[in-house]
């Protein structure tokens, strides 16, 4: 038998009908035509039944109707002319004062409808704030990367020169050799200004005070030009001549404060590195928190030659020099970019012109391109963005099923109000009133938390993210558009289901879930809630899974317990006293000197080979490492041909790894005793290292060299016991102040170094923790909300149940397995997308984690987990109710 619900009369009848009927009448009477027809179907069948409701609605083609019905058009009309005649004032007067009184009304309303039910407003209104101060935060946050160096006012026309390196692959610097400056100032006419910036780390301290005060700060050796190239104002001194001297720089009033407590700065004196004077002649204005140049002391360029004579070569690229330019008005960039061609050919043999090519790279572009460790990834940006939607749209998705839930109980309510002459229009912006007051609760508390939550979020990211209404106009836009869309959203649907109500239908009681935006549209946005929780969850477990194995896998060396000092002065005498004093202490096992560890985030020197005279350099580069004879058993680096280097102060002898002796195309035994120049050097190959990591895995083993080079050491490393660590502490910066004590002491652990290499995903991995935590409380709030509707709903029919006896594990089953079909369905749509997306991510590591079963299965177990834990309690608390009472409830 077909199911009646799904038989509609004739639509042209319906159509005559609507056409023929006074519109006031009409909306009742279709009811009751419709509900006469369903029961004609029953006693007559649909064949008759349809030929009945045709025959009523041709009883309105009866003169009675059709001079009502010209009469209803007609005044209709002249409504339509009044409207178009000019009004008089005192109607035009009273228009806004009716506008008001419905305004009134409806939030009169929305308040009592709000207050009446205290659990719907506070769920959805907790929902809707997390969403929202999640979005507004994020927001903050990209909005803060995306604007960084935009305040100088020729922005459009900074760049910063770039090096690429051809040889068997493209190797991309933000840095160039030291000289380039001047050939970018010499050589291109479409250059307006140029200068280099050269950044150090530097200890900083004053002769000429009895307070022996030291400091540790960052120094950069630039020049004058630098200040017409970038916007950092002066407060002292002129930024024209203040670097024009040799030992002269310029300070920021932090550090003119920091130093000097409120004197005048201008014309006091430092010294950096315990070598180099130099006399302050200019104050800056402390920097802006959106700038990649954070540096707070500029030394005059001349000076650089005394301090590092040996950078003034076109052979060499150092991670810490950086050239920037400002380009003429209307200069093409691309054919700028182009001309650059010939800095390698007029500075560079023929054979270095092809592997040496410079560019230029926007201003805009330093920040978050990773092709040159940009601080930030457009990728992570991008995420983060996505995730916001997400979670703005969970806490949407919250509020519609909850409405919907609760649209069938305001049933009477709204048929009472069409009765009363209420339009559609009226009810739909009657429920968007109600939706606008709960998300304006919403976002009050949740700039409250905004506020409260910017300190922590800053700490976690090291950020300088500020939420300031009044100074940036881009918050208080995003801000009034969430809350019209989150509004919108929220609100557009469940008041166009209420709008819709049949009145007659309504005020029977006879509207079913269905007609409400049935239990399956409910499911469907249950639905995308876990999806998007699930994929954040599965994103989260993956890249924990990586940053574990990026923490545990075995690197090649030995990284626990080992401790790396600065060495401040590259002299043998130094670095024998303080072998000599560290020697003495009993809790460490093993010393060396050296450049670099094993692996480092720093830059290590990527230099050409040339091995046992062949006619050119080989096509691959290799890192080149300094290292005194102990640095193998330090690190545990072990020897698969050959052996250790033999102490000395200068390069003979040379270590390579087992990639680097692979990419020259022989054996390991072979190269034992042959001669290399690396890095202009000679010396000989006496051993084979067995491959280990120098870079994060990321990247593929490269080739490694190693040789002795006294005057290279600036690090020791001590293998220390690892028994009672902080009195072992105590003890190094005992003895390291012992033998520098005109040196600021600090000290790093190699493995908390080597996390440097992940400190974006780290970063990363946390928010991703707290938003899929944040995503999935917000879907059990609406898992409650609704599981607490049904159990309303069916409280009749648990009585039932019980009395008939049922067990409580039935009747919470009865809750249940609804919800958990719907877990299993957003299992489903989320997991190939969280495989898809992690594989993406997982390509960018050469050495990685394997998706496999048990990520997937630990996502949707833990959503299992928190769902039975919020749909049990209140399915037991129904299943708890005394059946006496249910029966009687109604």
């Amino acid at each position: 038998m077909k199911n009646k619900n799904h038989i509609s009369p004739p639509r042209w009848a319906d159509k005559l009908f609507k056409l023929l009927c006074p519109p006031e009448l009409f909306e009742e009477l279709q009811g009751d035509l419709h509900e006469q027809f369903e029961l004609d179907i029953d006693r007559v069948g649909v064949k008759a039944a349809k030929k009945i409701y045709t025959l009523e609605a041709l009883k309105f083609t009866k003169p009675y109707f059709l001079k009502k019905r010209i009469l209803t058009l007609k005044r209709a009309k002249s409504q339509q002319l009044k409207a178009n005649t000019p009004k008089s004032p005192k109607a035009e007067n009273r228009q806004p004062i009716a506008l008001t009184i419905m305004l009134q009304n409806y939030l009169t309303t929305a308040r009592r409808t709000l207050s009446r039910h205290k659990s719907y407003t506070v769920i959805n209104v907790l929902g809707l704030v997390l969403g929202m101060s999640c979005g507004i935060l994020i927001f903050s946050l990209v909005n803060y990367h995306v604007g960084f160096d935009k305040f100088h006012t020729k922005a459009d026309r900074i760049y910063r020169v770039t090096s690429e390196l051809h040889n068997e692959t493209v190797i991309k610097y933000g840095n160039v050799p030291q000289p380039i400056g001047a050939a970018m100032r010499d050589d291109y006419s479409f250059v307006e200004k140029a200068s280099m910036l050269i950044s150090f780390g530097g200890s900083i301290s004053f002769p000429s005070r009895k307070d022996n005060a030291k400091f540790s700060d960052g120094v950069s050796y630039t020049e004058p030009d630098f200040f017409g190239i970038m916007d950092f104002p002066f407060v002292a001194g002129n930024p024209k001549t203040a670097l024009s001297q040799p030992n002269t720089a310029v300070i920021t009033e932090e550090l003119a404060e920091k130093y000097f407590h409120g004197e005048n700065a201008i014309g006091k004196s430092f010294r950096l590195d315990n070598k180099t004077d130099f006399t302050v002649t200019g104050i800056l204005k402390n920097l802006p928190e959106n700038t990649d140049i954070r540096q707070q002391i500029y030394v005059s360029y001349p000076t650089i030659s005394q301090t590092t004579p040996w950078l003034n070569t076109w052979g060499g690229i150092m991670s810490v020099t950086q050239a920037y330019v400002l380009l003429k008005p209307g200069t093409d960039a691309n054919k700028a970019d182009k001309a650059m061609a010939s800095i390698s050919t007029k500075y560079y043999n023929a054979k270095d012109a092809k592997t040496f090519k410079f560019h230029l790279q926007p201003l805009s572009d330093i920040h978050m391109n990773q092709e040159f460790d940009g601080a930030v990834a457009k990728s992570q940006l991008i995420a983060l963005s996505l995730i916001a939607v997400f979670l703005i749209i969970t806490a949407c998705v919250n509020f519609i099923n909850l409405a919907t839930a609760q649209a069938l109980g305001r049933s009477t309510e709204i048929g009472v109000r069409k009765v009363m002459g209420s339009r559609k229009g009226q009810l739909f912006w009657q429920f968007i009133t109600e939706t606008a007051l709960i998300t304006l609760i919403a976002f009050i508390f949740a700039i409250g938390l905004s506020y409260l939550a910017l300190p922590y979020m800053n700490e976690l990211l090291s950020t300088r993210v500020t939420l300031d209404l009044l100074k940036d106009i881009s918050q208080p836009i995003f801000i009034t558009c969430l809350l019209l869309v989150v509004t919108f959203i929220s609100g557009s649907y469940p008041g166009l289901v209420l709008a819709g109500f049949q009145p007659i239908m309504a005020l029977k009681g006879k509207l079913t879930q269905n007609q409400v935006g049935g239990f399956s549209i409910r499911k469907g946005l249950v639905v995308t809630q876990f999806a998007i929780s699930q994929t954040l969850l599965i994103a989260t477990i993956v890249v924990t899974s990586q940053m574990q194995f990026n923490s545990e896998a075995d690197m090649g060396f030995k990284k626990d317990a080992i401790v790396i000092l600065p060495v401040p002065e590259t002299t043998t005498t130094k670095q024998s006293a303080m072998r000599a004093r560290f020697s003495q202490l009993p809790e460490v096992e093993k010393i060396t000197f050296l450049n670099v560890p094993p692996a480092s985030p720093q830059n290590n020197l990527d230099t050409g080979l040339r091995y046992a005279g062949r006619p050119e350099d080989e096509k691959f580069n290799i890192f080149y490492k300094t290292g005194d004879p102990e640095y193998l058993s330090t690190f545990g680096l072990k020897l698969v041909a050959g052996r250790n280097l033999a102490q000395s102060d200068t390069t003979r002898e040379y270590l390579l790894n087992e990639t680097a002796i692979k990419k020259l195309g022989i054996e390991p035994e072979e190269a034992i005793g042959k001669n290399v120049n690396i890095n202009h050097r000679s010396g000989t190959i006496v051993g084979v290292m067995k491959d280990f990591h120098n870079a994060s895995f990321r990247q593929k083993i490269d080739p490694v060299c190693l040789t002795t080079r006294a005057d290279n050491y600036s690090q020791c490393a001590l293998k220390v016991s690892g028994r009672n660590l902080p009195v072992t502490l105590a003890s190094i910066e005992k003895a390291w102040n012992e033998t520098n004590p005109e040196y600021i002491y600090n000290y790093q652990f190699l493995d908390e170094h080597l996390q440097h290499f992940y400190e974006t995903d780290q970063l990363m991995l946390q928010l991703m923790w707290l938003f899929a935590a944040i995503a999935i409380f917000i879907g059990c709030l609406g898992l409650y909300g609704l599981i607490s509707f049904m159990a309303a709903q069916k409280t009749k029919e648990i009585g039932v149940r019980k009395t008939l006896g049922a067990g409580v594990g039935s009747i919470v089953w009865l809750f249940g397995k609804q919800f958990a079909q719907l877990l299993v369905i957003a299992f489903v749509i989320a997991a190939p997308i969280g495989w898809w997306l992690m594989n993406k991510y997982l390509a960018d590591f050469q050495y990685h984690i394997d998706l496999n079963a048990t990520i997937f299965i630990a996502a949707i177990g833990i959503t299992f987990l928190i769902a039975i834990v919020t749909v049990g309690y209140r399915s037991v608390k129904a299943a708890l109710m005394n059946p006496v009472k249910a029966l009687r409830s109604e």
